[in-house]
């Protein structure tokens, strides 16, 4: 290893250590408040993803059933017109 390389591996393990070491004096709070908070937050966040897929499934659905409804809509609205200008037969009647 030549002596600039060695020069950039020192600088950076001292800016890591410098990091490690300004981390743990100016930290707010200890370890476990640390782990605690970050598990609360994790516990809120996922309640908050939980209810926003349930709205959007709801959401979904009644954009489903919208759709489901125009296209029966469009579907028997097509037929009639394929019939009317004799481009389809008229569909037989049902006994029932």
């Amino acid at each position: 290893m030549n002596a600039r390389a060695g020069h950039v591996l020192l600088a950076a393990l001292a800016g890591v250590g410098a990091g490690v070491l300004g981390g743990v004096l100016l930290a707010p709070t200890g370890g476990a408040a640390t782990r605690q908070n970050l598990k609360d937050l994790a516990h809120k966040y996922v309640g908050l993803a939980s209810e926003q897929q349930q709205e959007a499934s709801h959401h979904l659905a009644e954009r489903a059933t919208r759709l489901g409804c125009a296209y029966k809509d469009l579907k028997s609205s097509c037929l009639g017109y394929l019939q009317r200008w004799g481009l389809l037969p008229e569909a037989p009647r049902r006994p029932y």
